[in-house]
């Protein structure tokens, strides 16, 4: 995707935060601070690979290996490494796996009600994911960007706030193809759409087909690129 149209659908998002922004105090000049740790799974190549986060953006490519491989960046704000190292711990990251399922989820202390906007970006988990190509990828972020590549098997992806890039290895192996935003930016090279506003959506059919993507952002933008074989 080009650099343009990233950040031409980011300043279309961000407006929307501004609002947000308002419940929160002003933000106290802190540092930022990382941690970087390394997971592997062995799974059967069709398995089923889940993932859910809540903040951070998710990198997934598909691979020839018959297992899962995942870099881990805890990234937190504080004024201090003392304070930056309880901030990493209450980050936690669990991952079960078997031959045919693995699953990853983030866990983040809990937000009250009443301060549901403030310090929401003091700590994040970017992933760098590689699974089978041929793996089922169910993927749920609340807030942030996710990009897919080389995934062969079925993919269903739901994001918050953020913009969703997937790049189809083959256009002629989708079966059905669903995207949409409920507000946000839409580009693909499918059928020319590019557009934004309310319920932008891009669609695909193919009888022939094996892949189906699903894919439903709330704010941001969808991008949707087939190779044409």
């Amino acid at each position: 995707m080009l650099e343009g149209e990233l950040m031409r659908s980011r300043a279309f998002f961000s407006s929307l935060c501004i609002l947000g922004a308002l419940f929160g105090p002003l933000a106290v000049r802190a540092e930022e601070f990382s941690q970087v740790s390394h997971y592997s799974a062995q799974m059967f190549p069709r398995g089923t690979v889940l993932v859910d986060t809540r903040v951070g953006d998710v990198t997934v490519e598909g691979w020839d290996e018959s297992r899962v491989e995942i870099e881990a960046e805890k990234l937190v704000r504080a004024g201090s490494e003392k304070k930056a190292a309880r901030r990493f711990e209450r980050i936690k990251i669990e991952l079960t796996a078997n031959d045919e399922e693995v699953q990853l989820k983030t866990i983040f202390p809990p937000r009250r009600p009443w301060r549901l906007f403030r310090g929401a970006t003091k700590l994040s988990v970017n992933y760098r994911i590689r699974i089978p190509s041929q793996a089922t990828l169910v993927l749920k972020c609340t807030d942030g960007d996710v990009r897919i590549r080389g995934v062969d098997g079925r993919q269903e992806i739901r994001v918050g706030y953020g913009n969703v890039e997937v790049n189809l290895p083959s256009l002629w192996r989708v079966r059905s193809l669903n995207a949409s935003t409920f507000l946000g930016y839409v580009q693909s090279n499918i059928h020319g759409e590019d557009g934004a506003g309310f319920g932008r959506k891009v669609e695909f059919w193919n009888p022939q087909g094996e892949q189906e993507v699903t894919v439903r952002v709330r704010f941001g933008g969808v991008y949707v690129y087939g190779r044409r074989d």
